[in-house]
């Protein structure tokens, strides 16, 4: 029997559906389509446009059904933290606000004056930063703002989204491990820390796990899409989880290294990682499919390209991605490098070229002039900081014998060359759209196409195509880690 499902991945700049078909065999994915995300700046605050992305999914939901026929499943992953909150009739008390909305600008201190940042990673595996639910939550309260007690629920994105669709309140549980209030197995609520940061308890709703069945489209929904009999699916909801869910034949002993606008890269186990020595070295806890845990780190990556090309058209010079790399590919000069997790250049807007080379001369190098020797730096920058996490994961006692590269960045081979040679191995490049197929393959584990998580790897294996790169000039990468690690100390 054909399998039809319909994915929903909204990252923070842009979302992408997919309608995917199984023929017992392999997953086919029969087209593709985007979206716009555009935050709302209305200059006293920051949100994200929840109704525009709502339009879009239903928008993209009846092109697809007109055009393919009706989907078994539908499910909608999202980036991680963002939510809105309910009042007793169900809507919503505010808009959907964007996670750097400059009222957490400080709420770090003040959330160290309850608990200071190793206890709270201690009872939760999160490394709490601005962006996290918890910290916007409790803005609410050092605010003295009354809209947390006048709530009655709160959604997660995906789950909020989902809320829309189906008019059923639930939380999926691997989003719920981004928000920084869950316990430090990442399977339910933790109530120590919504007591100790005065969180309402009362809005929480149930958790439930990837593959669980959410219910039907609403009536209004079906008759907008012409879905009369799609189910609405929990699927992975956390972006970068869904996207570990989708690695072919991944499990032990393996690193994953997802690329995009950031990079989240770690390993899978049973449990969550909570020494001090992972507290210091900056690692997080998620949890992942099937009660998975996800230990990982992540930092900005692309993220620094598009500030560069945001730089040179501001200057009324215009960059594709496929132009600058063809650029610093032709770069035979060495370039220094930067720190991509330096404050200075995790802002937006300025001029980029001007923070780097700044920050050049504050190390003690060379400043750059021309545009292949600045795209060359950045993604050198971005391998040499994988690189250097890598070895913090060695440096805790977790070896790894296998790579995995996915999402969008692999489309960039010169960048996967440059892993392959700062790691000093192999790694298995692919699946650009990595964590939409995760939320499809994950509809498959809902409706029992697949039995078993391996079962839904080995089906990816099947369905999506990996390329392997090997290293090369190994003495010179070698010495350019070396740097690297003086450069950022």
């Amino acid at each position: 029997m054909n399998r039809k499902v319909t994915a929903v991945d909204i990252g923070a700049s842009s979302g992408k559906m997919a309608f995917g078909e199984f023929d017992g065999k392999r997953m086919s994915i029969r087209e593709y389509r985007d979206f716009e995300n555009r935050p709302v700046d209305i200059g006293t605050a920051l949100y994200w446009d929840v109704f525009s992305l709502y339009h879009a999914v239903i928008d993209g939901m009846a092109y697809f059904n007109e055009k393919y026929g009706e989907a078994d499943t539908a499910a909608i992953d999202t980036w991680g933290a963002s939510y809105g909150l309910l009042d007793i009739r169900g809507r919503l008390l505010e808009p959907v606000y964007h996670y750097r909305d400059e009222r957490t600008r400080t709420v770090i201190r003040d959330m160290e004056k309850v608990m200071s940042s190793y206890e709270l990673f201690r009872l939760t595996g999160c490394q709490c930063n601005r962006t996290y639910t918890l910290p916007q939550l409790y803005s609410y309260r050092t605010s003295d703002c009354p809209v947390l007690d006048n709530a009655e629920s709160m959604l997660l994105l995906p789950d909020l989204l989902g809320y829309f669709l189906s008019g059923v309140k639930t939380t999926e549980m691997t989003i719920a491990g981004t928000s920084c209030l869950m316990d430090k197995r990442q399977e339910d609520w933790s109530m120590e820390v919504a007591g100790r940061f005065s969180v309402p308890e009362k809005i929480y709703t149930e958790i439930v796990e990837p593959g669980t069945f959410k219910g039907k489209l609403s009536e209004n929904i079906r008759l907008q899409t012409g879905m009369k009999n799609t189910r609405l699916v929990a699927c992975v909801s956390h972006d970068s989880a869904s996207a570990v869910a989708a690695i072919p034949d991944f499990g032990e002993e393996k690193l994953y290294i997802s690329i995009g606008t950031n990079v989240s890269m770690g390993i899978e186990r049973d449990e969550c990682l909570l020494s001090e020595e992972a507290y210091r070295k900056g690692f997080k806890n998620t949890g992942g499919i099937d009660k998975s845990k996800i230990i990982y780190r992540d930092f900005s990556a692309c993220w620094h390209l598009n500030e560069f090309i945001r730089t040179r058209r501001d200057e009324g010079k215009s960059y594709t991605h496929p132009q600058l790399i063809q650029l610093a590919r032709a770069e035979k000069q060495e370039v220094p490098w930067f720190d991509v997790e330096a404050p200075e250049f995790n802002d937006a807007g300025g001029d980029f070229c001007r923070k780097m080379n700044r920050y050049f001369i504050k190390t003690g190098q060379r400043q750059l002039s021309s545009d292949g020797e600045f795209a060359k730096s950045i993604f050198e920058s971005i391998a040499l900081k994988i690189c250097h996490y890598a070895n913090a994961l060695t440096e805790l006692g977790i070896s790894y014998r296998e790579v995995y590269v996915i999402n969008g960045a692999v489309r960039n081979e010169l960048l996967m060359e440059m892993i392959s040679n700062v790691l000093g191995c192999e790694i298995r490049a692919g699946m650009p759209y990595a964590t939409l197929a995760g939320n499809l393959l994950t509809q498959l584990y809902a409706l029992g196409e697949v039995k078993t998580v391996k079962e839904m790897r080995s089906l990816s294996k099947d369905s999506f195509g990996i390329k392997v790169f090997e290293p090369e000039n190994r003495c010179y990468w070698k010495e350019a880690v070396d740097k690297y690690e003086e450069t950022i100390e």
